[in-house]
């Protein structure tokens, strides 16, 4: 890293946890950019699964899935959505039918696909920074 680049701070947008993301990252933006865009990538992929899981009624593979994405939001300041991925773990783990996860899943779908948009901004963004200021 470039000796300014200390001086320059980077602001995480306000819908993340800003103060977790600054304890994280500290000033190792470029770090920062790594994991936002393989964190996204890497949901994306599970969410592929999940999707497969669901639509193959297998609500223990399902949970498995969800399990698995969950910390991927902590590393990039989503810490809210790591509750609602837990409880939907329950669900998953309570269900004798696939068909009992349904609410659920959708709720974790829309919140996972409004997350990346989140994400590839927040992304976009250091992009952005670490090339006009590294």
């Amino acid at each position: 890293m470039h000796k300014e680049a200390g001086k320059i701070q980077f602001n995480f947008s306000p819908q993340l946890d800003v103060v977790f993301l600054a304890g994280l990252y500290d000033t190792d933006y470029e770090q920062a950019e790594l994991v936002f865009e393989t964190s996204a990538e890497q949901i994306r992929i599970e969410l592929q699964h999940a999707r497969e899981k669901f639509s193959a009624g297998d609500a223990a593979a399902l949970k498995k899935v969800v399990h698995k994405m969950k910390p991927l939001f902590g590393y990039v300041g989503l810490n809210k959505i790591i509750s609602d991925f837990a409880a939907f773990e329950e669900v998953c783990a309570g269900a004798e039918h696939i068909s009992q996860t349904e609410n659920g899943f959708n709720h974790i779908v829309a919140i996972t696909e409004e997350a990346l948009q989140t994400i590839d901004s927040e992304a976009t963004r250091l992009k952005q920074f670490n090339t006009q200021c590294l």
